[in-house]
């Protein structure tokens, strides 16, 4: 799988039998096919692109704080 822009490209065996319109379910996540392309048309490998997340929602991950800096409290300050 290789993020690109706002679409998710996926490399997936021919076996899977992949169209456009199809979804596709990877890491709870699921994704509309937009195109499917057969790598060198020798009916092994596609590339599905897909319009990206179905749901939209963002997640918000790390913390508030980027500074690096830690508060630390010694005994006498509380």
């Amino acid at each position: 799988m290789k993020p690109s822009d706002s679409t998710v490209v996926f490399s997936v065996s021919c076996a899977c039998k992949i169209k456009v319109g199809d979804t596709i379910e990877c890491g709870g996540e699921a994704y509309k096919a937009a195109s499917v392309t057969d790598v060198a048309q020798r009916g092994e490998t596609f590339l599905v692109e897909t319009e990206g997340n179905s749901d939209d929602e963002s997640e918000t991950r790390g913390t508030e704080d980027s500074s690096g800096e830690e508060e630390i409290q010694s005994e006498g300050d509380s």
